[in-house]
């Protein structure tokens, strides 16, 4: 059945999800879009056409560097933290170009352009999730066997700046946080983009507390009970939690021990997978 919907056209799966507004737009601006949208990216456009991507990772590669960190948020703008050219399918286009696509580039969305370069849809990993939710193989499918497996953990005296130096360093997008050996929770872009606005909303770069932002620690943007499953739970019930908890990645926890996460390109992986096998 995966083989067959593979097969399908993008727009059986595409959604609109994705915020797309002009790259001249303000930060914030762009910010306040992807908040009202719940995700963590943007296409940003010139003149009507697909020109750019802007996502958290983006984002917070560039804040409170050498350049940015006395910046007025409201004097940049989108275009200043934004990737280009964007990899992109087309209507009629097979779902499986676009996982191909979110695979290879390792992006968690792919947005759907018209023939003017215009932004039609988006697939997300919020609709990958959604397909492998409803596959019957992914309920027999286990996590233990697709699951990004974790190298690095935090404390909770660990500092933010360090946690986003193992997120880049590692290529991964959550951390798990440890207490004394107990897994208490994780600090992923999601949280330390919270941390940096605070920081950024002030002109000039002035923090709304007296504590500097390189002494901000891990237990200041930590976010407790996130979503977890086992290594023997399914992919089906991995999708179903990404999909009703609306976060980038399910923690894998072997008894008290974070031992890796599933996340969008885990769920396009499983697809493309099931597909090659079938």
């Amino acid at each position: 059945m995966v083989a067959s919907r593979l097969g399908e056209p993008i727009e059986s799966f595409a959604s609109n999800e994705v915020p797309v507004i002009d790259k001249d737009y303000s930060l914030a601006e762009v910010l306040k879009s992807m908040e009202k949208a719940k995700i963590d990216r943007a296409f940003l456009t010139e003149e009507g056409r697909l020109r750019g991507v802007v996502t958290y990772r983006d984002i917070l590669d560039k804040l409170a560097t050498v350049r940015t960190r006395r910046a007025y948020i409201g004097g940049l703008h989108g275009s200043n933290f934004m990737n280009e050219p964007v990899k992109a399918v087309s209507p009629g286009d097979p779902f499986s170009r676009a996982l191909e696509t979110m695979a290879s580039g390792m992006f968690t969305s792919v947005p759907v352009t018209g023939g003017s370069g215009e932004v039609i849809a988006s697939l997300t990993r919020y609709d990958v999730a959604r397909v492998v939710r409803d596959e019957a193989a992914a309920a027999d499918a286990q996590v233990k066997d697709y699951m990004k497996t974790f190298l690095i953990s935090a404390s909770l005296r660990t500092r933010i700046l360090h946690v986003r130096q193992l997120i880049y360093e590692y290529d991964v997008s959550v951390v798990p946080v440890l207490d004394e050996g107990r897994f208490v929770g994780v600090v992923g872009l999601d949280e330390i983009l919270n941390v940096f606005m605070a920081f950024y909303s002030l002109q000039r770069g002035e923090p709304k507390r007296h504590t500097p932002l390189k002494y901000v620690v891990a237990a200041d943007a930590i976010r407790m009970r996130p979503p977890v499953v086992t290594p023997d739970s399914s992919m089906a019930e991995a999708a179903d939690k990404m999909i009703s908890h609306r976060y980038r990645a399910i923690i894998v926890v072997d008894g008290d021990k974070p031992v890796g996460y599933i996340s969008g390109l885990e769920l396009s992986g499983f697809l493309l997978t099931q597909g090659r096998s079938g």
